[in-house]
């Protein structure tokens, strides 16, 4: 009997990159038993685009987060084996075959691939491949520190055993903390670097810094028992200094990247920015009750 995966792909205003994620899904050595289209929100023409395909639409009336959009593709899903792609991600002919061939043993509840960069034109997009590869490497793994979300197939059976991902994560980190939770439970994982998506993400300046600070408010679950100003200042020497641009510099010095050597100087100015709005904000929030107390990260 023919191996059945259902595949998801969570969206939020990707009219320009989902069409080619489609083109490439249905082009797979193996097919996709159902192809999910979780839409959290859309305002642009994602969800007509996406129609055009031979896809089942599930639509979230409001913007909820990446984390709900995965929950709501594991709950539709119909196959145990679920794959899941990120809305920017182009996977190769034999992404989904080589993926599966990866859980053949029932121990492994996770698998996931390797993410090429394809859009290099920006300083923005050459700093994000620097420094913030969604990959382990060339070598196979078995049991890295975490699966990548950006591309993966999963045991919907264990997923649901650990509670599906958290929801109060939002955007980012939720891939971590999924994969923390399995590995606590005695699950294995796979690393495949056979299996390839090629990204199709453009950044600005604005927009690639805003997603380091939330990889790293959500991949280390910062301030997760409340923002505080003393917290804010011990972090900005010991992570956004000392690590985060300390690191990035040197990495870039080393490897003669000189023309990103600004944006790493950017990096200890917009850290403790961020820091001091999500202070502000949970202040203004504690302040009106009858308010939705959860504060959002844009």
């Amino acid at each position: 009997m023919a191996t059945r995966v259902s595949l998801y792909i969570p969206c939020l205003n990707v009219e320009g990159y989902i069409a080619p994620v489609l083109e490439g899904v249905l082009h797979q050595s193996l097919p996709v038993d159902e192809i999910l289209i979780v839409d959290d929100g859309s305002t642009d023409r994602t969800v007509e685009i996406a129609g055009r395909y031979p896809v089942t639409i599930v639509r979230h009336e409001r913007n909820r987060g990446l984390a709900p959009a995965r929950n709501t593709g594991f709950l539709r899903s119909r196959n145990d084996l679920v794959a899941a792609l990120d809305a920017d991600c182009v996977p190769d002919a034999t992404w989904l075959e080589t993926l599966v061939s990866a859980m053949a043993n029932p121990s492994v509840a996770l698998a996931g691939g390797k993410l090429v960069e394809t859009r290099l034109d920006s300083v923005a997009d050459r700093w994000r491949q620097s420094h913030m590869p969604q990959d382990w490497g060339d070598a196979r793994i078995v049991n890295p520190k975490f699966v990548f979300g950006s591309n993966t197939v999963a045991r919907k059976s264990a997923v649901d055993e650990v509670g599906g991902y958290d929801e109060r994560m939002r955007t980012n980190g939720e891939d971590v903390d999924l994969s923390q939770r399995l590995r606590a439970r005695g699950h294995d994982f796979i690393y495949e670097p056979a299996a390839l998506v090629r990204h199709l993400r453009r950044d600005s300046v604005a927009s690639v810094l805003s997603a380091y600070w939330r990889w790293w408010r959500f991949g280390v679950n910062a301030y997760a028992d409340g923002v505080r100003l003393s917290s804010i200042a011990a972090t900005f020497y010991r992570a956004h200094f000392r690590t985060s641009f300390l690191q990035c510099a040197a990495k870039d010095l080393r490897e003669r990247k000189f023309g990103l050597l600004p944006l790493d100087l950017l990096v200890p100015v917009y850290m403790p920015y961020r820091d001091l709005r999500l202070y502000f904000d949970a202040r203004t929030s504690a302040r009106t009750p009858n308010l939705s107390r959860e504060v959002k990260t844009p």
